[in-house]
């Protein structure tokens, strides 16, 4: 029966986590590849969690056991009855409000299967206590260890080989599988308890916390459940901006916060939560560390202290929601207080932080509360709280603060031995505290607030906006050349400060280069007739200096902060110099966007959204390659950048053409040697071998090959893993 439970807590958490993915998959096409799109997923599944919690909370206070069981039973069998989920059919579409249509068509189309999936969690240690008369919380590590199971398969095997549909039918039988299972040891444990007085916790139960422990334990609960989760996504979002932007890497930091449960939850050895409460204070001065002086290399120990920081904290916390646990009568109150702390964490660096700071500073914050959850309210020296406490910190802050504002000017042509130098002492102070772990947190957050001013004040940052969309910066080089347009460690844009080169296209789109042979070979071929360009990616509009007088050029641009700085000459002047006139900017997802103007009106479309590591996938599947060849005059161009560190799009584009019926070219520059310059690889794409003109007799542009095992993207099927660059 152990084993059974266990099955049924891991297939229902498996569902959900398999589900998420799968149903943010099918509003792509709809509402455009936003991050919107993932992010009010993921906001949808979080509250459908804490609904099924309370749910469950609600049937224990008020319903005896057989009356719980009758009512998820009925929920779960209507779940079923509304399979499957058709979440982006019917006449009406997004409208002006797509964040608010999606819910509303999450809610209908997935939340009762959401509810009955996440309503069934608690009950089933509920019914193993009745039937077994043993803790049941080692089953939160199983459905946690079902939870990581899906996280992995949904990537590596499911998108890879099966369509949305089939993921979907796959999806639905599972779902009835569980239900079965689950019901039938919910009425296994209802049987063993119908008409019986409600067991009273064992001894081996009371081994954590006998009872709720009022308010503050309350409050306990959501505190300790809040710091990883708002931990995990300051860390998942300083990874794959500052540090890596490797695709699918925010599958390693979830799956590794999943860990943490099972370990911290697994009643047979309390090893883990020790090994993490000594390690925890090192790393957490480590990182703090890389972050003042910035750190970029060597990648891998860079992710490897990170992760380590998030596995050691994530298990400190769980473990102390482990030890604080009560007894099963209170069970469903437990982990719906735990629910409602994950999703206000989770919020807060969702939805306040990018309003509130800008930089991902709620890492930092997260960090020092993880340091301040080792206090174990009195239980060891030193441990009572006092203004004392604090004021080590703020002394330390304010120390690093003063030297380097006196070492400013004192090691000229020495930055970054001063860095190094002071930064390091600092942390070094910091780690004095470990056994203390509130003045811990507060040295951790006056050293890191002392640091930000100093790097403010030695950097050269000229701008920093932050938005739904990300962190977009705008700095100066250490040789004060270019003003450079960085969305976390990817250069977006640059352009000489020089103002007789200021028309000078830069990085990726250098006349020497692909793109500028691209814009030479158009302009042989159309002669003194004007070009008609659709341009997706603005960037710094670095595009905008191949234009004439008498084109017409169309940016496509989901992100306004981008839209602003590009079009702000004390950064950037391409778009205000063009030789075209200022060009005309749409703001959106382009795929949408450009299905509003007119078909066969363009010769030329630069795709330009896949310089960053991460992509808009919804850009490169058959249906958005149909959509393009609409767009374009009879023998129009779709010339694509497809520079990437970790994805080899080749292979994608040669499945497009073949499925389409196109012809492309392809040519890597991977030694560009003027400053400025950056590799690029880009492709460019007709109807026929005659339409390449010039561009197909050159023998640096190699035909576009396809490849057995990459299939064409499509909107129902796409998978990023044959493409990756091991």
């Amino acid at each position: 029966m152990k084993l059974l439970h266990a099955m049924a807590a891991g297939l229902s958490a498996g569902l959900m986590f398999a589900m998420q993915p799968m149903v943010a998959r099918m509003g792509l096409p709809v509402l455009g590849g936003s991050p919107s799109v993932w992010n009010t997923t993921m906001v949808f599944f979080q509250a459908a969690v804490l609904g099924g919690y309370a749910l469950a909370h609600g049937v224990t206070a008020w319903l005896g056991p057989r009356g719980r069981w009758l009512a998820w039973v009925g929920l779960a069998l209507a779940a079923g009855a509304s399979l499957p989920m058709r979440l982006t059919e019917g006449p009406a579409g997004p409208g002006e409000w797509p964040a608010l249509w999606w819910l509303g068509r999450l809610v209908m189309g997935a939340g009762l299967p959401t509810l009955a999936l996440a309503m069934s969690s608690p009950l089933v240690q509920q019914w193993f206590h009745r039937s077994e008369g043993r803790d049941p919380y080692f089953l939160y590590a199983a459905s946690n260890l079902g939870s990581l199971g899906a996280l992995v398969a949904y990537p590596v095997w499911m998108e890879r080989w099966w369509s949305l549909g089939e993921q979907e039918v796959a999806w639905r039988w599972g779902y009835w599988g569980w239900l079965a299972l689950a019901a039938w040891v919910g009425w296994r444990g209802t049987a063993r308890v119908a008409g019986v007085e409600e067991a009273r916790p064992s001894r081996e139960d009371a081994e954590g916390e006998p009872d709720s422990g009022g308010w503050r334990r309350v409050v306990a609960w959501m505190a300790l459940g809040a710091i990883p989760a708002s931990l995990l996504q300051g860390c998942t979002l300083f990874l794959t901006t500052d540090v890596a932007s490797v695709p699918l890497l925010w599958v390693v930091p979830l799956g590794l916060y999943l860990l943490t449960f099972v370990l911290a939850f697994d009643v047979r050895s309390r090893l883990p939560v020790t090994v993490a409460r000594r390690a925890l204070p090192y790393l957490v001065v480590a990182v703090l560390f890389s972050w003042l002086v910035k750190a970029t290399q060597p990648v891998g120990v860079l992710v490897g202290l990170h992760l380590g920081l998030l596995v050691a904290a994530g298990v400190v916390c769980h473990g102390r929601l482990h030890e604080l646990r009560p007894g099963p009568t209170a069970l469903t109150r437990f982990y719906l207080a735990m629910a409602l702390g994950g999703v206000l964490g989770g919020s807060f660096n969702a939805l306040a932080a990018p309003w509130l700071f800008a930089g991902v500073y709620e890492y930092p914050l997260a960090m020092a509360l993880a340091c301040g959850a080792l206090h174990r309210g009195g239980d060891g020296p030193g441990e009572r709280l006092g203004w004392r406490d604090a004021a080590p910190g703020v002394l330390m802050g304010g120390v690093l603060l003063v030297l380097g504002w006196m070492a400013t000017g004192a090691f000229e042509g020495r930055e970054m031995q001063r860095d190094y130098a002071l930064m390091g002492a600092a942390a070094v102070a910091c780690w004095t505290q470990w056994q203390r772990p509130i003045r811990l947190a507060v040295a951790v957050l006056a050293v890191f607030a002392a640091g930000l001013g100093l790097q403010a004040r030695w950097g050269g940052e000229q701008l920093a906006l932050r938005n739904f969309f990300g962190i977009t910066r705008v700095s100066r080089d250490g040789a004060g050349r270019f003003h450079q347009l960085m969305h976390g460690n990817t250069v977006h844009g640059r352009q000489f400060l020089d103002p007789t080169r200021r028309g000078e296209p830069l990085t990726y789109y250098h006349r020497q280069g692909p793109l500028g042979q691209v814009f030479e070979a158009l302009r042989a071929r159309q002669g003194e007739r004007g070009l008609r360009m659709g341009l997706i990616g603005l960037g710094v509009g670095s595009i905008a200096a191949y234009g004439r007088p008498g084109d017409s050029l169309t940016f496509f641009e989901i992100d306004p902060a981008v839209i602003r700085v590009a079009t702000d000459r004390r950064w950037f002047t391409y778009l205000s110099d063009g030789a075209a006139g200022m060009p005309r900017i749409v703001e959106g997802d382009a795929r949408l966007r450009m299905a509003a103007e007119p078909d066969g009106a363009a010769d030329v479309i630069v795709l330009d959204a896949f310089s960053s590591d991460a992509i808009p996938v919804h850009l490169l599947t058959r249906e958005a390659f149909g959509l393009y060849r609409r767009k374009l005059k009879p023998g129009g161009w779709l010339v694509v950048h497809v520079s990437n560190r970790y994805l080899d799009l080749g292979p994608v584009l040669g499945a497009l053409a073949r499925d389409t019926g196109m012809v492309g070219r392809l040519l890597e520059d991977d030694s560009p040697t003027a400053p400025g310059q950056e590799a690029s690889h880009w492709a460019v794409l007709a109807s026929d071998e005659a339409g390449l003109g010039i561009l197909a007799k050159k023998a640096a542009w190699h035909p576009l090959e396809a490849r057995v095992d990459v299939p064409a993207w499509t909107d129902q099927r796409a998978s990023i893993w044959p493409v990756f660059r091991w």
